[in-house]
């Protein structure tokens, strides 16, 4: 049957390959919508993801008694079903300090923002570490990734004793009123490194600026900039929250030993839970913040531009399915006489309809094979011409045109048109399923021809 099928199909080359067209454009229509969609989507999950954890929730109290921040908020939070870890933030209260860093304390810091982190979750928290590693014993730290750059030089004039990163890191245009980000690569070294480094920290009472006590730390690591983790992470200490009660009850040796915290964060074991342990622990009484109300949406519009894009598509794949429908039916009425032949010969009806319906899978499945690889190749196309990251790339020879490409093609440069493999399967299945339900009812008209009718036929 399968035999026959082909050589029904070649038989009508033409019109064959007219109807293959249509399925290969409905085809090449519905992946290439959808692949853009898949597109935005991933444009918009680079971009919150460059805005910090998106699976963070910060807690909040609501100034109840039983919406504390204390370590039981933190155990309770910590029993929520698929919570991976929950942290408590505290902040020094009432005291400041002064940061010195080298020889004869050359190098100071006039303003540094400090935050402790339950020493048992500083790891699980999910800092991203630059330089070092993680704190272990009493008074280590971790410093923001630019935290030296607050570092005065004292040894040099007034003016030229501090790098101002925000200088060369953006450029304001007068004109347009816009900040445009500069190369990365042309912000200078700190006078400085803080990684490795013992500081010496001089704090004193807001409440008597005159008595001043001291207390060394060292560096043991430097942490990616995450505002959501909070803005220590750019330009302050991390410190363990032990030690920061240390340091508060050198002014206050009476302050409360009950820790509580200015905010607990909670972090999901996945992004798709937050929505529900944020529920639940807005249940418990507490105030919450999550980027899944910026995710939320946007998830939902790029769903929904996906849906539009690939019903455009369809509409492609169902006039096709019209086409497949047209060449059965004018096929049936061009071979009336030899299907009268077949049932004479003693063909099973069964046969007959399963001819017909080979035939039809046969023009979905090469159209769509051919169809997801027009569709694969139009996808390159759209990303190597259209990519910010690949058109920095001049083409001298093969090496740097597959550089291009591959830079192109790579999710992570936020390109126009992304395809996954999937994609290609369900296109290639879907258009046989319409070739199959297109041939569908020319196939049940091929069977019911009257056997003496068709042989009378000429």
């Amino acid at each position: 049957m399968i035999k026959m099928t082909l050589q029904n199909l070649t038989r009508r080359k033409s019109r064959t390959i007219l109807t293959v067209l249509g399925v290969v454009v409905g085809c090449c229509a519905i992946v290439t919508m959808m692949s853009i969609g898949f597109g935005v989507q991933n444009s918009q999950q680079i971009m919150l993801e460059g805005m910090g954890d998106l699976t963070l929730i910060q807690v909040y109290s609501n100034g109840r008694k039983d919406s504390k921040l204390d370590d039981a908020a933190i155990r309770k939070f910590q029993s929520i079903a698929n919570v991976d870890v929950a942290v408590g933030k505290t902040q020094l209260n009432n005291v400041g300090m002064t940061v010195f860093a080298g020889k004869n304390d050359r190098y100071q810091m006039q303003w540094v923002q400090i935050i402790g982190i339950n020493k048992d979750a500083m790891e699980k928290f999910g800092f991203q570490l630059l330089e070092g590693s993680y704190p272990k014993q009493p008074f280590e730290v971790l410093a923001g990734q630019y935290t030296a750059y607050n570092l005065m030089d004292t040894m040099r004039p007034e003016g030229q004793d501090m790098i101002s990163r925000w200088d060369y890191m953006y450029t304001y245009d007068p004109n347009t009123g816009m900040m445009t980000e500069n190369d990365p690569s042309a912000l200078p070294d700190p006078y400085m490194k803080l990684n490795g480094q013992t500081l010496k920290l001089e704090l004193y009472s807001y409440e008597n600026f005159d008595v001043k006590k001291y207390q060394e730390i060292k560096v043991t690591g430097v942490v990616k900039e995450d505002y959501n983790k909070d803005y220590a992470t750019s330009e302050g200490l991390i410190f363990f929250t032990t030690d920061l009660q240390a340091l508060q009850k050198m002014f206050y040796p009476s302050s409360s030993q009950i820790m509580e915290y200015s905010e607990i964060y909670v972090k999901a074991r996945d992004i798709s839970q937050v929505a529900d342990i944020e529920n639940d622990i807005k249940k418990m009484g507490y105030s919450t913040y999550s980027m899944e109300s910026v995710r939320k949406p946007l998830e939902e519009e790029a769903r929904k531009q996906q849906m539009m894009l690939g019903g455009l598509g369809a509409v492609s794949l169902f006039v096709a399915a019209l086409g497949i429908c047209n060449t059965m039916i004018m096929s049936i009425s061009e071979r009336t006489r030899e299907i009268g032949v077949m049932k004479a010969l003693g063909c099973y009806l069964g046969n007959i309809r399963t001819v017909f319906l080979l035939e039809a899978g046969f023009i979905g499945l090469i159209g769509g094979i051919i169809g997801s690889v027009l569709s694969f190749l139009i996808s390159v196309g759209m990303n190597f011409f259209t990519n910010a990251a690949a058109q920095s790339i001049q083409v001298t020879d093969f090496a740097t045109f597959w550089t291009k490409l591959t830079t192109a093609m790579d999710v992570a440069n936020s390109p126009m048109s992304i395809v996954p493999l999937w994609l290609y399967g369900f296109a290639i299945v879907f258009s046989i399923i319409i070739g199959l339900g297109s041939g569908f009812y020319p196939a049940n008209k091929a069977v019911h021809i009257s056997a003496m009718e068709a042989i009378k036929r000429e």
